[in-house]
């Protein structure tokens, strides 16, 4: 019997480093299609943003601000912390941001509007920086006051990332990446324009 756990231990080892060993598999997925998955879940975290700052207790708005933690950095993020409830949570809207600005940056990418999508790339990546700065500041606040007023910061710099489109002059983010793939329609933009969230 100790022979035969000895054997079933050992290929689950083998198993387990063979599966570290492989090498990843690229993501394929169109851009298109990704840039659409980068919008809903930038628009879930604006969402969760807006809903924590109404937290009744430091402890609702921590577990808030560790939400977007986790949205933002994905499951291999360093500051990630799988709650009880939590499905898989996947690859974080950072690191998937930084795919596709790699993507934008490279030579062989072709776009009449290549120069403004590789800046707008640039610049959702700092607000995504300072939007997970922000929420790793309302996890260390231990005052519920102090606490929403990161959580505010963090709404700011998520809305500055999404960039909703409107007539005023705007850092070029996240929607005129989408606008020069067609992902969105000029009917979409109009009624984001209108709403605050998009």
């Amino acid at each position: 019997m100790n022979k035969m756990k000895e054997t079933m231990l050992l290929l689950i080892v083998i198993a387990l480093t063979i599966g570290a060993a492989a090498p990843a598999v690229a993501d394929e997925r169109p851009v298109e299609e990704r840039l659409t998955m980068l919008a809903g879940r930038l628009r879930l975290g604006l969402s969760v943003a807006s809903i924590a700052i109404y937290s009744p207790t430091v402890v609702d708005l921590h577990l808030h601000a560790q939400q977007l933690v986790n949205l933002l950095e994905g499951i291999d993020g360093r500051h990630y912390v799988r709650s009880a409830e939590s499905q898989e949570d996947g690859p974080g809207v950072m690191p998937e941001m930084i795919v596709l600005a790699t993507r934008f940056a490279d030579p062989s990418f072709v776009s009449e509007f290549r120069g403004q999508i590789v800046a707008a790339g640039k610049n959702v990546r700092v607000f995504l920086d300072f939007a997970l700065d922000a929420a790793l500041s309302t996890l260390a606040q231990r005052r519920l006051d102090d606490g929403i007023r990161e959580m505010l910061r963090v709404y700011a710099y998520l809305a500055s990332a999404y960039e909703t489109p409107c007539a005023a002059p705007r850092v070029p983010a996240l929607w005129t990446i989408l606008r020069a793939f067609g992902v969105v329609e000029p009917e979409q933009a109009e009624d984001a324009a209108r709403s605050p969230v998009g």
